[in-house]
């Protein structure tokens, strides 16, 4: 039998290509790190406000640095930053400026997706912004009008009641201007004007009978679904503010009202 013929290795030839043009190369696109800290601008005395409700500890004093918020859902400030964060809102504006919102609060995001967040290259929207910022300004308003009522009821001047609640949560006059909130609470603060007394009467210590489990709502007590498709972003956020809002005031929380009772 004859052996088939075989071409040396020297007269082989093997088929050459053009390499490909830079334009014709194809590149796999980089994708984008993903967002596990924000810094979520906020009002200064804001910031002070929810230094105290979230616990957190301070790293610098000026400017003011405080160590990061591990976002959690679990109560009144982080359910509500939460349902702002979620994507999308790119419909829905603020009613309102931001150029007062300084103060920067460090937001760990290491228990959520990035894709749950409406964040376009790392930046928030200005509506996310003003609407947690407006917010939380609410509920210190609430706060600081029963605080006034206290002690407006304990003879306490007005003054000196708005100034011990700054002083709690170590707000400054280049925080916010006491004047401001001296008007706002001599409108809404709902203070009655006193009758003079000859001898006052006895001041004994008010009761509370607030709920103190406020970390959460209840599913039975939500007034929406959670389903984003029932009701637009900006209708949702506002029946959950709403539901926060009728939570008790979280200086309730704190261990500085229990142990002064």
């Amino acid at each position: 039998m004859t052996p088939l013929y075989v071409a040396p290795a020297a007269a082989r030839v093997s088929p050459s290509f053009p390499p490909l043009p830079p334009a014709a190369r194809f590149t796999q696109p980089t994708p984008a790190p993903p967002v596990k800290r924000l810094d979520f601008p906020l009002r200064p005395h804001l910031l002070k406000f929810l230094q105290v409700h979230l616990k957190l500890s301070r790293l610098q004093e000026q400017p003011l640095l405080l160590a990061d918020y591990v976002l959690s859902g679990s109560g009144r400030f982080g359910l509500a930053l939460t349902q702002l964060l979620r994507k999308p809102v790119k419909s829905a504006r603020h009613e309102g400026s931001i150029a007062d919102c300084t103060a920067r609060l460090g937001v760990d995001l290491r228990s959520y997706k990035y894709a749950y967040y409406d964040l376009l290259q790392g930046k928030l929207t200005s509506y996310a912004v003003f609407q947690f910022n407006d917010f939380v300004e609410d509920v210190f308003r609430q706060e600081l009008y029963w605080w006034v009522r206290q002690h407006y009821e304990r003879r306490a001047t007005i003054k000196d009641s708005i100034r011990a609640a700054l002083a709690f949560y170590d707000i400054t006059e280049e925080d916010v201007a006491y004047d401001t909130l001296r008007k706002d609470v001599q409108r809404n603060a709902g203070l009655v004007p006193r009758k003079r007394k000859k001898k006052p009467g006895k001041t004994d210590n008010f009761s509370v009978n607030l709920s103190l489990k406020t970390s959460a709502l209840s599913p039975k007590m939500r007034p929406v679904s959670q389903k984003m498709g029932v009701l637009s972003q900006k209708a949702t956020f506002t029946a959950v503010r709403e539901a926060l809002m009728k939570l008790p005031l979280p200086l309730f929380e704190t261990e500085f009202f229990h142990a002064g009772r």
